[in-house]
């Protein structure tokens, strides 16, 4: 997979208070290997008066259970709209702050792979879920040809109206892949491993018909689990 250093305008940083609303951002797969390096560098930085001046808000996640990638934490950079996130990108790109922060990340941390996404407005209805401090997440990112997406948000739907409200469920479009052919993200949150990881959160006869259905259309290729360090 092809690697590049951590030194990009696109990694846009810029953020307020986590919106619940947000819609479109960047999600990167990051090797640290210096975390508190790392984590004061970006804690320095949003929290100095350009790095809380945007529109975004940020969440750091590290990995827990990430399968043969070598990465060690997840940043996700959520804006609610791409108009937003064409300005605050833009506004980087110019910034003296800005290329002296992506310098100091540079020095602990490279960037493994990332992609733009953007909310499909599918999901389950425990939104508030998305919004607890302490997250544990599974992303299971796939790829479906695009005559078959109206298929499996079908079968989707299907099997989230026999899911509780312990786990929220997201479906996301995925732009810029490269390489990896993602097309598609499922991300799962909920307040603890157990309730994540347990297989209770969906009905076991849905989940059965929900994979016999989609086994011809879904290429799952990427699956890993991670817990919520910050968010700015």
């Amino acid at each position: 997979m092809l690697k590049r250093v951590i030194l990009t305008i696109f990694f846009a940083l810029t953020c307020q208070a986590t919106t619940l609303n947000a819609q479109v951002g960047f999600n990167y797969d990051v090797k640290v290997t210096d975390a508190p390096a790392f984590l004061f560098a970006m804690n320095s930085y949003m929290n100095s008066s350009e790095g809380s001046s945007g529109s975004a808000s940020v969440a750091l996640r590290q990995n827990l259970a990430n399968g043969l990638t070598k990465t060690t934490h997840n940043i996700a950079v959520i804006w609610p709209d791409f108009e937003s996130m064409q300005r605050d990108t833009a506004r980087n790109a110019t910034s003296a702050q800005w290329a002296a922060f992506q310098a100091s990340l540079a020095k602990v941390a490279t960037i493994e792979s990332n992609v733009i996404f953007s909310a499909t407005g599918l999901s389950t209805s425990n939104s508030s879920m998305a919004s607890n401090p302490n997250q544990f997440k599974r992303f299971i990112n796939f790829r479906v040809e695009p005559q078959n997406v109206a298929s499996y948000t079908e079968a989707l739907t299907e099997l989230w109206e026999g899911c509780d409200d312990s786990v929220h469920h997201a479906l996301f479009s995925l732009f810029g892949s490269g390489e990896t052919g993602f097309t598609h993200a499922v991300v799962q949150t909920a307040a603890s491993a157990e309730d994540l990881l347990d297989g209770t959160a969906c009905s076991t006869d849905a989940t059965v018909e929900f994979f016999s259905e989609v086994s011809e259309i879904r290429e799952v290729m990427n699956d890993f689990i991670a817990v919520q360090m910050a968010t700015w």
